[in-house]
């Protein structure tokens, strides 16, 4: 349990600090899904688990982007928890000898965790939007009392306050990533191995239609009256590079 506990730490604390190139600082796109459930996995000891996440979260929410008012899905916070929820779950269920599946997978087993984690996180998202709302209304206060700091000649408080508002960002995006990356293994752990075989078994259809709302994103996203040949060849490349590296 200690090693669960300091593995959900961890990467609560990388996905915390990941989550300030979002909005609060640098923004650079080392927040995006790419990037952010590679380094995750690799921390965690499965970088190629990680890549293969982020790749369909990052072609899932390409399109969605936290600009103006608007608040889409904190594809980072999700990216952690789908990530850090499948791969510490996975090694928590395994470490138990449970089996939960019918006949053996060995290593691909992880598609039915991963499957089952996109579930129970997607109606997360709600705490998500509301801790990134919350967010960025402290992070207006701290603007304001930094322009009255300057107005009053203080420009010390520019300073102060943008630490401040840093400060808040990795807070609460910590917070949460880590009190639902337990949540998140808890149910891995207690209600995944009750499930009747049948649900088990159709677990990675979730997988499925994630990378099929991927690649309608995607399209969606980059639609113009000659996408379409490029989408679909593009596609096809993808699909048997797969193939070819998958054996």
């Amino acid at each position: 349990m200690a090693d669960i506990i300091w593995q959900s730490f961890l990467s609560a604390v990388v996905g915390g600090v990941l989550s300030l190139d979002r909005t609060a600082a640098l923004q650079i796109m080392i927040s995006r899904p790419i990037v952010t459930a590679p380094v995750i996995g690799y921390m965690l000891g499965d970088a190629m688990t990680g890549l293969v996440i982020g790749g369909v979260l990052e072609l899932l929410w390409i399109g969605e982007l936290p600009i103006g008012g608007h608040i889409p899905p904190h594809e980072v916070i999700m990216t952690a928890l789908i990530t850090a929820v499948s791969l510490i779950g996975h090694k928590a269920l395994m470490g138990t000898g449970i089996d939960i599946f019918p006949w053996k997978f060995g290593r691909a087993d992880i598609i039915f965790i991963i499957g089952f984690t996109i579930l129970i996180v997607i109606p997360m998202d709600m705490i998500c939007k509301r801790v990134d709302a919350a967010a960025r209304s402290l992070n207006a206060r701290f603007f304001n009392a930094a322009l009255a700091g300057l107005n009053r000649g203080f420009i010390v408080s520019t300073e102060i306050n943008n630490v401040k508002g840093l400060g808040i960002f990795f807070i609460l995006n910590f917070t949460t990533m880590f009190v639902l990356i337990i949540a998140g293994i808890l149910l891995i752990y207690f209600l995944l191995p009750s499930l009747p075989a049948v649900v088990v078994m159709s677990l990675p259809l979730a997988c499925g239609a994630a990378v099929i709302l991927s690649l309608s994103s995607v399209y969606s996203a980059g639609y113009s009256s000659k996408s379409l040949p490029v989408f679909l060849a593009t596609t096809f490349i993808i699909a048997a590079f797969l193939a070819v590296i998958i054996g």
